[in-house]
């Protein structure tokens, strides 16, 4: 049997709380994969009992894990519903010794939650904002993840005083934040443009790069090493 819902969080939790004794035994899918009318059912997202199953969580599992579960389910992992649900239910029953168990849905659940901080640590230690237009700070991010939620609240702590965007280009989607408020928005089109004093600091940080470079000391492996490639795009002495 497949469950689809409307992709939200708490539309997960509640398929998790009207299908809690078929959990482990069916598919969780959101509306937006191909569906099989056959053998499937939509399940319509109840805050009421989605509430329900998130204090139930958070009072018998631990906050901790509560955190966890909202990075797997903001994760890109195919299996992600599933796998959450079913950790879940196995710690509402078994206790939290469940989840350092050899049980598959446990190993993937910790495997997610790794693989989704080990993201978000590089993203806070490589991504980079210039100045465009208006006066605002840009940083344009690709992750794997939907991390931009984690990462514009560790800027928006060392930033509080500027007014800075965060681009998720994978996902086509921002957050906006200005002068200690934030929000998220959907983007269409990001048409930004480096401000003068960008284009000058730019040159100039380039030109230091260059300058205090040794040519014959240059390691590639142990620069892609301690910097993957992947984060390279943005960094201007990189390009």
């Amino acid at each position: 049997m497949i469950y689809y819902y409307d992709g939200s969080f708490d539309g997960l939790f509640t398929v998790i709380f009207k299908k809690y004794q078929e959990i482990g035994k069916c598919e969780i899918k959101t509306k937006t994969d191909q569906v099989n009318f056959l053998e499937s059912e939509m399940i319509k997202t109840d805050i009421v009992k989605a509430q329900r199953v998130i204090t139930g969580v958070r009072e018998n599992i631990g906050e901790d894990f509560f955190e966890d579960a909202f990075k797997v389910f903001k994760s890109n992992h195919p299996r992600k519903e599933e796998i959450l649900a079913i950790t879940i239910k196995s710690c509402l029953v078994y206790g939290n010794a469940y989840l350092g168990s050899a049980k598959k849905a446990a190993v993937a659940f910790r495997s997610i939650v790794k693989s989704f901080n080990h993201e978000t640590h590089a993203y806070k230690g490589f991504t980079r904002f210039r100045e465009i237009q208006d006066g605002y700070l840009l940083a344009e991010i690709t992750p794997e993840n939907d991390i931009l939620l984690h990462i514009t609240q560790h800027f928006f702590k060392r930033m509080p005083a500027e007014k800075f965007i965060i681009y998720d280009k994978t996902r086509n989607k921002a957050s906006l934040c200005k002068h200690g408020n934030y929000e998220e928005i959907e983007i269409i089109e990001m048409d930004a443009v480096d401000s003068e004093k960008e284009a000058i600091f730019k040159d100039a940080w380039r030109g230091f790069y260059d300058a205090i470079g040794i040519e014959e000391r240059k390691n590639k492996k142990l620069m892609q090493a301690n910097k993957p490639k992947k984060y390279w795009k943005y960094l201007p002495e990189k390009n």
